[in-house]
């Protein structure tokens, strides 16, 4: 029988990159764990205090906090609903397959900063899209879609940006469905629907609730879109924690608000991780 136990060597191969993590990554999260209770401040003096954490009770850090975490819910599950049928279109292939396929990945070459500026010559209040409608007389007066209180126009271009992306993850998953399970149900009576419910969603669940989870933390902790297309107010976390550090020189209280994004996005990597043993439970 082989020998499962790990040897040394195998430590020694997985240095660099766990090394690397472990190093930079951890040294980032403990010091700004330690500068949001006054270690290692910056510009002050380095003394343990609980003051900096008084921000989370101001009213514009709570609606910050919320902001972003609605911009990360919808965005996520609005790239998910985009994403699903064109993956399912290009799994299936069919007339201007290789054409859509393209034409999706260009925003994966487009930094986000240029790919907000891109959007918000299309849907600003003089863009393309209200001057169009405007010329077609479905409008009288152009619409608000920029810097929106919601935060509109911040979820259009997080899905237009992050599309991509999570195709790739979605075709990866419904690759493993396999064609004579679909055949199967079919000649059992089953239709389009029930083939969509009870075959394709819960067998690429695992790779739906990772794109989400992913899609999340990236949209939840956005800086150069939300500062772009976001609304004045309320702006989001990662906003207020450069204008805290950088306007108002609060480099401590700026560190409270990103432990905040770092324990949102450890708690929400946990969830997925309860989710998904329990859909892969329930799949069984």
């Amino acid at each position: 029988m082989k020998n499962d136990k790990a040897s040394p060597m195998h430590y020694l191969m997985i240095l660099p990159g766990v090394g690397f993590i472990i190093l930079f990554l951890g040294s980032s999260i403990f010091l700004t764990v330690c500068q949001s209770f006054g270690l290692f401040s910056i510009t002050g003096k380095s003394s343990f205090t609980l003051d900096n954490w008084k921000v989370i009770a101001t009213q514009e850090a709570r609606d910050s906090v919320f902001f972003s975490l609605k911009m990360g819910l919808l965005s996520s599950v609005g790239t998910i609903l985009f994403t699903f049928p064109v993956a399912l279109f290009l799994r299936k292939g069919g007339g201007g397959k290789r054409f859509l396929g393209s034409l999706i990945k260009i925003p994966l070459f487009i930094p986000a900063l240029v790919a907000a500026f891109l959007i918000v010559n299309l849907i600003s209040y003089h863009g393309i899209v209200n001057e169009a409608l405007m010329k077609l007389g479905l409008l009288k007066e152009p619409l608000r879609m920029l810097n929106d209180r919601f935060g509109w126009g911040v979820i259009v271009i997080q899905i237009w940006k992050n599309l991509p992306f999570v195709l790739l993850i979605v075709m990866a998953s419904l690759a493993g469905v396999r064609d004579d399970t679909v055949d199967a149900a079919r000649n059992l009576g089953a239709g389009t629907w029930q083939v969509l419910i009870n075959i394709y969603i819960p067998l690429t669940m695992p790779g739906i609730l990772v794109s989400m989870i992913l899609m999340f933390i990236k949209a939840f902790g956005d800086f150069p879109i939300t500062s772009i297309a976001g609304p004045i107010y309320p702006s989001s976390i990662s906003f207020r924690m450069h204008a805290t550090a950088t306007l108002y020189q609060e480099w401590d209280q700026a560190a409270v608000l990103g432990v905040i994004i770092i324990a949102t996005a450890l708690f929400v990597i946990w969830a997925y991780s309860r989710l998904a043993e329990f859909v892969q439970g329930e799949i069984r």
